[in-house]
């Protein structure tokens, strides 16, 4: 597990992270590695979604080319009320 020490914190931010911890029952370094390991989380799922995008793309096109294009939402709406 790696340690980091924590450079040039807002004395706001770190009293806002203080009172968090403090109303959530745990440390501020808990509250800090939990902050950070769902920011990290959060990283690697855009950086996966991004990795999907041509796939999606390239399959929307081929949707597309099979069976034209996709009726509007407006449209759509209109015909189920219609029934």
């Amino acid at each position: 597990m790696g340690a980091m020490t924590v450079r040039h914190l807002d004395p706001k931010t770190a009293e806002v992270l203080r009172r968090r911890a403090r109303a959530e029952g745990r440390s501020m370094n808990d509250l800090v590695v939990a902050i950070l390991t769902r920011a990290a989380a959060e990283d690697e799922r855009r950086e996966r979604m991004r990795e999907q995008r041509p796939r999606a793309e390239a399959l929307r096109r081929q949707l597309r080319r099979r069976f034209g294009a996709p009726a509007g939402s407006e449209k759509l709406l209109r015909e189920d009320r219609g029934r």
